[in-house]
């Protein structure tokens, strides 16, 4: 008989040692709310981190546009539509006399300047401008005073001021550049011009105007603002851009000029998001004062870089992300880089009105704008272009789903969906109408056999061996939405 401890007496049979594990398993589970303070801790650190180093980074630092680059695309990509409800204020909270407040700042070369006359002709007899600088690459002062290149507005002379010149003479210039190849083609081309050597001053615009294109920007605002320092307002306009006063006016009237604005149609990357300057850039008063008065050293910095820096839009935006003023794109879909007649309407602007036209190159054709809008007294719409033009859209007509020679997409680019091997023009409205949220217009080439499908729509002209079409149902839906906006 097994002997039996008397101390185990009455406690029942030994049991097994329990295994460390098991043990564990039998512990009380720690709430998660224990670890909170640690985790609000460690979240405020990281926080207080990251806006330090925020305060600390440079304007143009990489990181501070990747992050307001990214925020910009979040942002777009929750607002279906803008709110411009400004377009019908009646009464503006910051009142604008276009003849008063503004200053036009118009860019010519010496190979375009036979657009000037146009550009004055095509404003409306309704203008309201009043100041117009005309800055350029070229003058015939220089060695011949008694024949300075002029314009004549409104029964006053428009001198044509030589921008190059004027910065390679400035002081953030002199002594930086005596062997830089841009400065020997500006000089070859005011060799040419004060020689009067037409053809051979024309080929020499030609072949590197754009070039010197890049200087005009910086000595062209300061010369600006020196001159006319109490403007609310200056539009840096190209040659070929038409502006839409009665667009323009009310959305002035609704920005405050002693605010830094920076406008225009943005381009570029993150790295460098800049106003297109075909399209019309617009500065605020407060804006000049801090890139003309108020940073010597920035100024300083952006006439170096104009020596080498391919575009002058760039260059200004460059000098501006440096002050810490950005391009504000909430408004670039107002701006516009195209003509009247190939503007890209989009589901996202139908709605809003259009400020400005670009890439009409040629006099007659700035005219011709000129003709169509004279008569236009209220803010211009981009689906207003139809009835502008004379022509009926698609979806208002009865049972017109195709045009035979006749474009509604125009240039196809990277967003065009363009499908090989399309037998009928039917077959590829039925593409579209498969794509209707994507596509707002299509277009068939009978002898390529290619079917585009597009997100926008133009109003289009004749195209021979074309048949072209609209979404109907979409763009009725999208006209709905304008008239009860």
């Amino acid at each position: 008989m097994s002997q039996v401890s008397w101390d185990r007496i009455g406690q029942g049979p030994r049991q097994p040692p329990r295994s460390t594990s098991y043990l564990l398993l039998l512990r009380p589970k720690r709430s998660w709310r224990r670890f909170l303070p640690k985790l609000r801790s460690i979240i405020t650190f990281c926080l207080c981190l990251f806006f330090f180093a925020w305060l600390i980074l440079p304007y143009d630092n990489v990181v501070r546009l990747a992050v307001r680059w990214n925020l910009h695309r979040l942002h777009h990509a929750w607002t279906t539509r803008p709110a411009e409800s400004w377009v019908f204020a009646a009464r503006p909270e910051f009142p604008v006399d276009l003849g008063e407040d503004t200053l036009v700042v118009l860019k010519t070369g010496y190979g375009t300047r036979d657009r000037v006359p146009a550009w004055l002709e095509a404003l409306s007899p309704g203008n309201e401008l009043k100041d117009v600088l005309v800055i350029a690459d070229y003058s015939y002062s220089a060695t011949k005073p008694d024949n300075k290149e002029s314009f004549s507005w409104k029964g006053r002379s428009l001198p044509v001021y030589d921008m190059v010149e004027r910065a390679l003479g400035h002081e953030n210039l002199r002594g930086y550049y005596q062997e830089h190849p841009r400065v020997k083609k500006y000089e070859d081309l005011k060799e040419a011009v004060e020689k009067g050597e037409e053809e051979r001053a024309k080929k020499l615009s030609k072949r590197f105007g754009w070039e010197l294109d890049a200087l005009k920007f910086m000595s062209g605002l300061e010369f600006a603002y020196d001159r006319f320092p109490r403007k609310k307002w200056y539009l840096l306009v190209d040659d070929d851009t038409f502006l839409v006063q009665p667009s323009l006016k009310p959305f002035l009237g609704h920005l405050d000029p002693e605010q830094t604005h920076y406008l225009g149609n943005a381009v570029g990357d993150f790295k460098a998001r800049f106003a297109h300057g075909g399209s019309a850039i617009i500065l605020s008063q407060a804006t000049m004062q801090s890139l003309i008065v108020d940073n010597g050293d920035a100024l300083k910095t952006s006439y170096l870089d104009s020596l080498d820096e391919v575009w002058g839009d760039r260059l200004l935006a460059k000098a501006l992300i440096r002050l810490g003023i950005y391009l504000d794109e909430s408004y670039c879909h107002l701006f516009n880089g195209e003509p009247p007649r190939y503007s890209k309407i989009r589901t996202d602007r139908i709605c809003s009105p259009v400020l400005s036209f670009h890439t009409l190159p040629s006099p007659d054709k700035m005219r011709q704008v000129g003709e169509h809008f004279r008569n236009v007294s209220k803010p211009v719409f981009w689906l207003d272009l139809w009835d502008i033009y004379g022509v009926t859209p698609p979806w208002r007509q009865a049972d017109e789903t195709a045009t035979k020679e006749w474009d509604y997409v125009g240039e196809p680019d990277e967003q065009v969906l363009t499908i090989k091997k399309i037998a009928t023009a039917s077959d590829c409205m039925a593409h579209c109408e498969k794509r209707s949220r994507g596509c707002l217009a299509w277009t068939w080439e009978a002898e390529t056999m290619d079917c585009h499908i597009s997100p926008w729509m133009i109003v289009g002209d004749k195209a021979g061996g074309k048949v072209s079409g609209i979404n109907l149902s979409r763009a009725r839906h999208l006209e709905t939405n304008c008239l009860l906006y």
